[in-house]
């Protein structure tokens, strides 16, 4: 296509003021990085002309496609056509709605919800400690597995920002299948390696679990945590601590 002059755009009827328009426009895309338009064609005397795309939507397949979910797709096609725009401010547009499908994609979970209903952290040295006290109290390997499953359910039932666990023995027993005698005595083996403490408060002996092993809560309420820990149940509780 040949380039069309001043004087010719001015002999179709193309306004001074129009080709001034232009110009002001052509500066504006040559300071914001943009392909510069020819006067003519910001006029509208000729079509612009057609240049490939030098980053073209990838042509994915449909297990491809499958792989990167619905958000992914959308993503990748709004960032790609990001970079075709020749307008700045449609191309910001596209990346922010890119950046959006990006981040629904990475808040679809598969099955489990992380981070709902408020997680437990859990210490190593705590569960390593009591590991190798179990290993080594001499009770049957099939007792200490199943002293482990139980402080499992003990700590997965911690109050929040608290050492207190919301179930009792009693109810221990029906989230586990365990018989209450057998369960008394896990608790028991629980209890003699430090993995426990049980306080009675009332008719009701409540398990508690040091925050300096299993906390669910606040980090920053931690040390509080701890602190009561150690008012509440190895200073004042120690008079209660007879297991059931």
């Amino acid at each position: 296509m040949s380039r069309t002059t001043i004087h010719e755009l001015r002999r179709l009827g193309i306004t001074s003021e129009d080709i001034d328009m232009a110009r002001t426009t052509q500066e504006a895309q040559r300071r914001n990085g943009s392909p510069v338009q020819s006067i003519a064609v910001l006029v509208g005397a000729v079509e612009p002309r057609q240049r490939p795309s030098p980053n073209p939507p990838v042509d994915l397949t449909d297990r491809a496609l499958r792989r990167r979910g619905a958000y992914d797709q959308a993503a990748l096609l709004l960032d790609q056509q990001a970079l075709r725009e020749s307008s700045p401010e449609r191309a910001a547009r596209a990346r922010e709605a890119a950046l959006a499908a990006k981040e629904l994609s990475a808040s679809n979970q598969i099955e489990f919800d992380f981070f709902g209903g408020g997680n437990v952290s859990i210490a190593f040295q705590y569960q390593d400690a009591v590991t190798e006290r179990l290993r080594n109290s001499g009770e049957p390997l099939a007792k200490q597995h199943q002293a482990l499953a139980v402080l499992w359910q003990i700590t997965r039932h911690l109050a929040w920002q608290s050492y207190e666990c919301t179930k009792t023995a009693t109810d221990l027993c029906e989230l586990t299948g365990i018989e209450k005698a057998r369960m008394a005595r896990v608790l028991d083996l629980l209890e003699q390696v430090g993995a426990i403490r049980r306080v009675k408060r009332g008719r009701v002996k409540v398990i508690a679990v040091t925050p300096e092993g299993a906390f669910r809560g606040n980090v920053n309420k931690h040390a509080e945590a701890v602190e009561r820990y150690k008012l509440d149940v190895i200073q004042g509780g120690r008079a209660d601590q007879a297991p059931e």
